[in-house]
């Protein structure tokens, strides 16, 4: 289910291309060709009167532009419009549509965001991000860094002075993640004890080296590692379109296909390394030819590896961070080359929940 700031982005976005001068308008004038139940459309008119004012207004110029742009609509009204409502799509390699037009035109929204991908770790470090959802289940902390959490969890049972636990986190029943997230709970700091700091640093050392090295093993040779980088960025068979905003200014950016992305570029390597501070992390750094430029050239992020809620309750996840702005990315070119300003309140964008 879509939270808030996910629907009034995706879909203030998809109001932009429908005609309408504003979004006010638009959301009065629920377009039918906008596929969306009468709860969304309440939501919207709810959402769009609070706190999410300022950034509903800049998903709507971002569609609009997207409507008026040659390589979108080029000032088409479209005949419909499909909104994944926060839904996983289907597939081993799915485009990251938000939003579909007239069956063609895929966009992502990515409103403040720079989380590439959401996945298990050993989909990421085994895997290479190819699908492969057998090893999703895996505890990737007890899999590479045992002896650590078992002792972060011994400690940590101990500390928040709980009885009649599993001797180890891997024998954890769902009765004992109950009790477990009950302690957390009832503490006034979130996150784990101070008490439990050293053995904490020893899991985060200990997952953020093994990690990096499977890594390295699975990126192979350099054409291995250049179809890895594809997907860490998500450049798949098909183009589709981001919109949305960064920290700075708007974005609205085409992606390339991968023969398109050798037409421009020329890959030359992929490196890890373990960085881990504050949480287990892996930085991952690209090295490729601007052909056109003439000039070598980085792209880097990093992925770190948390519990998906409190510790131990459930197997942990790795998020994939880009840390290069995006429009600085190989692959992703601007639909807008204008070095104007964001036309919006960048402080209220960044404050609003």
């Amino acid at each position: 289910m879509a939270d808030d700031r996910t629907k009034v982005t995706e879909l203030a976005t998809a109001l932009g291309m429908t005609g309408h001068s504003t979004l006010r308008d638009a959301i009065e004038a629920r377009p039918g060709f906008l596929e969306i139940s009468s709860d969304d459309w309440e939501d919207l008119k709810r959402i769009r009167a609070g706190k999410l004012t300022a950034v509903a207004e800049t998903a709507f110029a971002n569609g609009a532009y997207f409507a008026s742009h040659t390589d979108g609509l080029d000032g088409r009204i479209p005949r419909r419009i499909e909104w994944s409502g926060g839904r996983r799509i289907p597939g081993d390699r799915p485009v990251p549509a938000d939003l579909l037009v007239d069956r063609v035109y895929m966009i992502s929204c990515k409103y403040l965001s720079k989380i590439l991908h959401n996945t298990a770790p050993a989909h990421v470090f085994l895997d290479g991000l190819v699908a492969a959802p057998e090893s999703r289940g895996i505890n990737w902390f007890q899999e590479v860094a045992a002896g650590a959490h078992d002792a972060l969890y011994a400690r940590t049972v101990e500390v928040l002075g709980l009885v009649d636990m599993a001797p180890t986190p891997d024998e954890l029943t769902s009765e004992h993640r109950k009790k477990l997230k009950a302690a957390f709970r009832e503490r006034a700091t979130p996150g784990l004890p101070a008490e439990l700091d050293r053995q904490y640093k020893r899991l985060i050392d200990e997952v953020s080296k093994t990690s990096a090295e499977m890594w390295r093993d699975t990126l192979g040779g350099r054409a291995d590692q250049e179809r890895i980088l594809w997907r860490l960025l998500r450049i798949y068979s098909a183009t589709y379109f981001i919109l949305g905003i960064d920290e700075r200014r708007t974005m609205r950016l085409r992606v390339m296909t991968p023969w398109e992305w050798r037409q421009s570029y020329q890959f030359v390597s992929l490196t890890v390394r373990a960085a881990g501070r504050g949480q287990p992390r892996i930085d991952w750094d690209a090295t490729y030819r601007d052909l056109a430029a003439g000039q070598r050239r980085h792209v880097r992020g990093h992925v770190e590896i948390r519990w998906s809620h409190r510790p131990f309750c459930e197997p942990p996840e790795a998020k994939v961070y880009l840390d290069t702005v995006h429009a600085q990315v190989p692959g992703y070119r601007r639909l807008d080359h204008t070095d104007e300003p964001p036309p919006y309140d960048q402080q209220s964008l960044i404050d609003c929940p």
